[in-house]
């Protein structure tokens, strides 16, 4: 501890993600000041003894009052779910600019951002055209490298005042999530409907995310270059079906879905919730990442730069997510 960072910034701090970041770094004995908006829903951090100050990540003013005194930031606000692309750059590429610079200003050290897998895209396969590099395939991923990219701008233009680190998580699920709880209530029927195409997915659970973030807070002389993390093991949607169904207690009968009727259903489900103007639960995006997609890395690479392996697998995961939300209620 002695040479720990006093104060950390934490933005996004109520949602899933954010809230089990919070918790990692209480238990780290870091003094912890989380940003909230006043439409925020604080049930995850009401109880925990951090400092809550009134500050959205567009807003330069109310950044530089919550950055007084701060060794470093931890941004892992964004938007995963937006009405328009404009609302995912405005958020997730402007917004994590503005925090940048307002940090630079602020005297902070390093900057921890959150970003996606969706940043890189998918799995480049051997017969894909064009060199190697980032192709995300979805404005969300567009937005996320645009925040890097501009945090990469943001830190050449300070000269080595701050430090950054990008993490970039794959798919993250576990207590508190809405997303996994509704796998789960379809497991609960015996029956669950899943893509005919083999997409390969390498999930990660939310607790080892934020220890993750912890080492991100606390490793010396880091590269400034995406980190990818991502779960212990790779697994197939037979497999996500025999972890559900053991997670509710029964087993689940998985029934393939043909790749067309798939794709149509997320277009469908994207348009009819952009005609009553909300953010969509399943779009076009989701429908391609949990079907046609390998969204896959090699953990080698947090292991060398963090000193950092995920270590919980997926059935262990899956049983102790179900159960959290059987004690809340939420199944």
């Amino acid at each position: 501890m002695s040479d720990a960072p006093q104060t950390v910034l934490l933005t996004g701090s109520t949602g899933f993600l954010g809230s089990h970041i919070a918790d990692a770094l209480v238990a780290e004995g870091w003094t912890v000041r989380c940003t909230v908006r006043n439409t925020s829903n604080l049930r995850w951090i009401e109880s925990l003894p951090v400092e809550r100050v009134s500050a959205d990540v567009r807003s330069a003013d109310a950044l530089a009052a919550a950055l007084e005194g701060v060794d470093v930031v931890v941004h892992s606000a964004g938007l995963t779910r937006a009405k328009s692309d404009a609302d995912y750059q405005r958020v997730n590429a402007e917004g994590t600019q503005t925090l940048a610079q307002g940090a630079v200003e602020a005297g902070v050290s390093r900057f921890v951002l959150v970003s996606s897998l969706a940043a890189r895209g998918p799995d480049r396969r051997a017969s894909d055209p064009g060199p190697p590099g980032d192709r995300p395939t979805s404005a969300y991923g567009e937005s996320k490298l645009a925040g890097e990219r501009r945090l990469f701008q943001v830190l050449s233009e300070s000269g080595g005042a701050m430090q950054g680190v990008i993490l970039r998580p794959g798919g993250i699920y576990g207590p508190r999530d809405e997303d996994s709880l509704n796998l789960f209530k379809v497991a609960k029927t015996g029956v669950m409907p899943v893509p005919t195409a083999k997409g390969r997915l390498q999930p990660v659970y939310v607790k080892d995310v934020a220890e993750a973030v912890i080492r991100a807070v606390v490793r010396p002389n880091l590269d400034l270059k995406p980190i990818p993390l991502v779960g212990p093991e790779i697994v197939s949607w037979a497999d996500m079906g025999e972890a559900l169904g053991n997670a509710v207690g029964k087993p689940l009968r998985l029934v393939k879905i043909p790749d067309p009727v798939w794709q149509v259903s997320g277009a469908v489900a994207e348009a009819a919730a952009r005609l009553i103007r909300m953010p969509p639960q399943f779009d076009r995006r989701t429908a391609d990442d949990l079907s046609r997609l390998d969204w896959t890395a090699d953990p080698r690479e947090a292991e060398a730069s963090l000193g950092w392996r995920a270590s919980t697998h997926l059935r262990a995961a899956m049983e102790e997510t179900g159960r959290w939300y059987r004690e809340h209620g939420w199944l």
